[in-house]
């Protein structure tokens, strides 16, 4: 009997430590990583689309099967996008999750000094994820531009599919690599604002 009175107060700690706002760092800190291979995915394939798009308008392309693979790119990159928008979300709910836990510790804490610590993180980290999403607006926004240049050829090369066509859109070229460019400097500032938030929440941890 007395080991049982001595054993219900720690189980019910157990529960609190499974809440600790840390283990939900570690959630956030992985989905971090899942969206920086989703960042450098969606780069790899936007470079992809642009090899595409040179390949068929050099001289000799085999006009129907660069068509074919310029196209299958062009895909390909739409759903890379769509992979970064998951893997976005994802960080954004676990950031949450995690903020929501850390002010739910913060409010069951009675001394002063150590809530205004725990107020003062929480401020810094709410700044990045702030900047964070401003960077992720930026990446959005270049991708938006790059899929309607690339919707406007899929349409217009499947409408004329000959040399003459294939020169005129030609025109196109600097802009597609305009929208690479941005894309590429987006991906960098969106993958070191993530490195640097998933250091801020990893600072309690060894690793």
């Amino acid at each position: 009997m007395r080991a049982l009175i001595v054993a219900l107060p720690l189980l019910a700690f157990l529960p609190a430590c499974n809440l600790a706002p840390y283990t939900k760092a570690d959630v956030a800190a992985v989905d971090m990583n899942g969206a920086t291979a989703s960042l450098e995915a969606l780069r790899a394939s936007a470079r992809e689309v642009l090899a595409g798009y040179d390949a068929l308008l050099a001289p000799d392309a085999d006009l129907r099967a660069g068509y074919k693979a310029f196209t299958a790119s062009a895909d390909g990159f739409d759903g890379k996008v769509e992979g970064v928008k998951r893997a976005i979300d994802s960080v954004e709910k676990s950031t949450a999750v995690y903020l929501e836990t850390y002010a739910a510790t913060r409010e069951s804490i009675k001394n002063q000094d150590l809530r205004a610590a725990m107020f003062v993180r929480k401020e810094s980290i709410e700044r990045q994820i702030a900047d964070t999403k401003v960077e992720l607006s930026g990446l959005l926004a270049a991708t938006d531009s790059m899929a309607r240049e690339l919707r406007d050829l899929r349409l217009f090369f499947g409408a004329n599919l000959n040399a003459q066509a294939v020169g005129q859109a030609s025109a196109v070229g600097d802009t597609l690599r305009g929208c690479l460019a941005n894309i590429e400097a987006s991906v960098d500032r969106v993958t070191l604002e993530l490195k640097d938030l998933s250091v801020s929440l990893a600072s309690e941890r060894k690793d």
